[in-house]
């Protein structure tokens, strides 16, 4: 009999503990008081560390008195001696016993909700509550903390290049927007062409103050500030056209402007579990040497991820997405030291053709990437070809297997290139050489796919291969690595 009362004791106890909400439930706190501390009591805020933790605040977990019930938690903050009138308030949740505070974060908040001056010092208070999910238990407010925080002057979170020497000139609505660098503060950079001439840096695209200009008195390529009309307008000048690479600092007030010939990196290579972490070359754009292209049938292979490099066999500078475990649409690219982010593609979705186009282009970083679904004809076009120019009349290549494809026959001198679709109006999806009237070698050389239909800036490329000499010919390629080979028999 007294087995049998323990075993209903404990069923009983079971589905009492079960019946409770998880939403409710918790251990039971017991009389703990709530109490609020901070790593430190004085905070110079850092300018150059915007994200990094300038003061952590840490709560005890107060009592739920013994009704097992969860406890919400809300953090205050006000201006000392305020009494916490108009504080503000945050939802902690629950479960949640430390807060770390950024510089960016206690700046922007002393400044925009404090009204608290730039580069000044100020006391602000904090306290925690605690409100049980039971209402049967008290709610508890914790003594409040007093903290001494000196504020910063923020810098421009945008930047824009103006002047005559710029693509845009001097108009503000056409002035060319810098691109911040992802793990450094207060860092731009930009990536293009300059003609004589001179700019300036503003800020927004709805004035010309505040701007950047050259510090005339400074030694070396110094910003300036200017904030007035009174500050001198001393601009930077360009004496020789060319691609230019410039990179500002606004808070070290530093610039850099050099003459460059391309990107930073002349390969990059695909690497993951697809290669069994070998470095695979990809392939550079003919047209745009910041965009580096790779094609290939990616098979489930122990992970399916990857990632790209920078230099075969180097861990180093590699490109990552800015989030962990993303999928291949994610675009957003970074190559900052922190972590070790990868794309993943889930085994349902391999062994499938892939291709892919990485811009390297700094503070513009993409990666663009979709299954490929290979042409089921391709036709020859071109007054080297029995068709001509007359692209109804263009000339029809065999189809070897889903991605290779073949033709022999005759050629007279003169141009070829190849229509994927037969538009009419030109405008379709063509393979055309990599350089403009390119001389066939008779061993493997790079094609390059120009979607005028999906990328209308295309609409003017128009690039041949050259026949010089007439006679039988074999033409062979591939759809996915976009390669051709076109050799004389």
């Amino acid at each position: 009999m007294k087995k049998h009362i323990e075993t209903i004791l404990c069923l009983l106890l079971l589905f009492v503990v079960a019946s409770c909400s998880e939403d409710y439930m918790q251990l039971n706190k017991g009389e703990t008081a709530l109490a609020l501390s901070t790593d430190k009591s004085e905070v110079v805020l850092a300018i150059s560390s915007p994200s990094a933790a300038a003061l952590t605040l840490s709560w005890t977990s107060g009592t739920n008195s013994r009704t097992n019930c969860a406890i919400n938690y809300v953090l205050q903050i006000d201006k000392a001696g305020n009494n916490f009138a108009n504080a503000i308030s945050q939802e902690m949740g629950r479960n949640i016993y430390k807060l770390e505070c950024t510089n960016d974060y206690l700046n922007t908040l002393l400044l925009d909700t404090f009204d608290i001056a730039e580069n000044a010092t100020a006391q602000i208070e904090a306290r925690i509550i605690a409100i049980p999910a039971d209402k049967s238990a008290s709610e508890q407010t914790s003594e409040a903390v007093t903290l001494t925080i000196t504020t910063y002057k923020p810098v421009s979170k945008t930047l824009y290049i103006i002047g005559d020497a710029t693509p845009g000139g001097w108009s503000l609505d056409n002035a060319t927007k810098m691109n911040s660098i992802s793990d450094e503060a207060g860092g731009f950079v930009w990536n293009g062409d300059l003609s004589v001439g001179n700019y300036k840096f503003v800020t927004t695209k709805t004035g010309y103050l505040p701007s950047y200009n050259k510090d005339a008195g400074s030694t070396t390529d110094k910003l300036l500030l200017r904030e007035n009309d009174n500050d001198p307008d001393v601009q930077f000048s360009i004496t020789q056209s060319g691609t230019y690479r410039i990179t500002v600092n606004l808070i070290d007030l530093t610039i850099s402007a050099a003459l460059t010939n391309g990107p930073k990196y002349s390969n990059i290579y695909f690497v993951g579990s697809f290669t069994s972490w070998s470095f695979v070359k990809m392939r550079q754009d003919p047209t745009n040497s910041f965009v580096f292209r790779y094609g290939a049938v990616l098979n489930w292979n122990d992970g399916g991820e990857f990632k790209f490099g920078t230099a075969d066999g180097s861990w180093d500078n590699m490109y990552h997405p800015t989030i962990a475990n993303a999928p291949f649409t994610h675009t957003a690219v970074t190559q900052d030291k922190t972590g070790d982010n990868k794309w993943v593609i889930p085994q349902a979705s391999c062994g499938k053709a892939y291709k892919m186009a990485l811009n390297i282009t700094e503070g513009s970083e993409k990666l663009t990437m979709s299954v490929f679904e290979p042409w089921e004809t391709l036709y020859m076009v071109g007054d080297a070809t029995p068709g001509s120019w007359t692209i109804a009349d263009a000339t029809p290549m065999t189809k070897v297997d889903a991605y290779n494809f073949t033709w022999t026959g005759n050629l007279t001198a003169g141009a070829i290139k190849i229509t994927c679709d037969k538009q009419s109006d030109w405008n379709g999806v063509w393979f055309m050489s990599a350089t403009a009237d390119e001389t066939p070698t008779g061993s493997e050389q790079i094609m390059t796919l120009v979607d005028k239909i999906n990328d209308p800036s295309q609409g003017s490329v128009d690039r041949k291969w050259k026949i010089t000499e007439a006679g039988n010919y074999t033409i062979t390629g591939n759809q996915l690595t976009e390669t051709i080979t076109i050799k004389k028999n």
